[in-house]
């Protein structure tokens, strides 16, 4: 059959026809994977572009977080004028014991306790038992506030003491607890297994 022999819709059909297929061709061979690229592109170029808006959006805030560890850095710093270090303790309780002394009472008890662990620092309680006078215990107490590391004073329990033999007229039984600094080992114990490794 001559093509040129079929009426002209005929003709169109025919050509038509061919158009579709190559189109068909053209689409499943050519345009279709390609723009599966382009949407696989389009695709990481979004997660490119949020990921550098968050980025952008955690540079601005770098300054406030360098200056809320600025100033958490220099709380420390306070904290550690205040929390005495493990080696300063033996040191603080002389010092403890040569105030009793100076305010002219006599120890009856001077017993550590258990410590107990915090996050950034140990607690330490003595139970301590004195005898005096009011006056001197006032003087002691006094003195002890005095003290730049932080100390409580709880249970304070005062008995008149009976005996009129004694130099002393009450007995105080109280617990007293320092605080120490406890320095945090994770970054020691990582240069340690740095240095194994190595």
């Amino acid at each position: 059959m001559d093509l040129q022999s079929l009426p002209w819709y005929g003709q169109f059909l025919v050509f038509l026809i061919i158009g579709v297929v190559l189109f068909g061709f053209f689409y499943y061979f050519q345009y279709s994977p390609t723009q599966d690229s382009i949407d696989r592109i389009q695709r990481e170029t979004d997660a490119v572009v949020r990921k550098i808006r968050t980025a952008e959006m955690k540079e601005k805030q770098m300054p406030q977080i360098k200056e809320e560890i600025a100033r958490k850095q220099a709380t420390l710093e306070e904290l550690k004028q205040v929390l005495p270090e493990q080696n300063e303790v033996s040191q603080i309780i002389k010092k403890i014991q040569s105030i009793i002394s100076s305010a002219r009472l006599k120890i009856g008890r001077f017993a550590k306790q258990n410590e107990s662990k915090r996050e950034i620092y140990v607690e330490v309680p003595y139970l301590i038992s004195l005898q005096g006078t009011y006056h001197n215990l006032g003087v002691f107490f006094d003195q002890l506030s005095r003290l730049t590391k932080i100390f409580t004073v709880n249970n304070l329990s005062i008995s008149p003491i009976g005996s009129k033999m004694s130099d002393y007229s009450i007995k105080a039984v109280f617990n007293t607890t320092t605080y120490i600094y406890r320095e945090k080992k994770s970054s020691n114990r990582n240069s340690r297994r740095g240095r194994r490794r190595r």
